[in-house]
């Protein structure tokens, strides 16, 4: 009878060294693997800790130039487009009857007047005749003259301002607000919100003599 009891001693020997080295081979491949397996592991950990951290610097630039925009747009550095109301003050069609023809017409107070009104309820930017308002411009008259900016405009004085345009509706028809007022002195008012009021750039130097306060920062 043949088998594996009757090879030769050193041929045993040889089959066992073979087994040996195979169950070395083995081993030590296990052991390759498992430390793939952890590097492997390792380079995921890694790799989810950098895709986070850039995910939050990305969340953090995006902010910062939201900010950064948010910003521009309260400087008035850029022109802007949002929901608001356009407000036109006209002198009253009847001051040329008027005792003093001075209580028939828009005033640079009146203006100023209904710009801190908007400003007041929350109003992002603000323009008057497309002269964009900033916290040092001026709105002042002289003599019959209404300058903005240092621009000269003449009435009708369109007011436009960007922001919840029906918290800024309900500022300027307040009973007993600044319209009241004003149209007790037959001003020619109008007030229209609009779902797209288009605000021009601040363009040019100003000095501050005109008491329009800056928009509010929100935080």
């Amino acid at each position: 009878m043949s088998g594996a009891s009757n090879l030769p001693s050193s041929t045993k020997d040889n089959e066992w060294e073979k087994k040996v080295r195979l169950n070395e081979k083995l081993i030590n491949e296990k052991e390759t693997n498992e430390n793939l397996e952890k590097r492997l592991a390792k380079l995921r950990m890694e790799v989810t800790a950098k895709e986070k951290e850039l995910s939050e610097r990305q969340t953090v630039s995006k902010q910062m130039l939201s900010r950064l925009e948010e910003l521009r747009m309260r400087a008035g550095l850029i022109p802007v487009t949002g929901p608001g109301v356009a407000v036109t003050l006209d002198d009253s069609k009847s001051a040329h009857t008027f005792d003093n023809v001075a209580e028939g017409i828009v005033h640079d107070q009146n203006i100023r007047d209904v710009v801190n009104e908007l400003f007041s309820a929350g109003a992002e930017g603000i323009s008057v005749n497309g002269q964009r308002l900033i916290g040092g411009s001026s709105i002042r008259c002289v003599g019959p003259t209404v300058i903005v900016n240092d621009t000269k405009l003449a009435p009708p004085f369109v007011i436009e301002a960007i922001g919840d345009k029906d918290t800024l509706v309900s500022a300027l028809r307040m009973p007993g607000g600044v319209i009241d007022i004003l149209k007790q002195r037959t001003l020619e008012i109008s007030i229209n919100s609009s779902d797209k009021i288009e605000l021009p750039a601040h363009v040019g130097e100003t000095q501050t003599k005109a008491g329009v306060k800056p928009p509010v920062n929100q935080g």
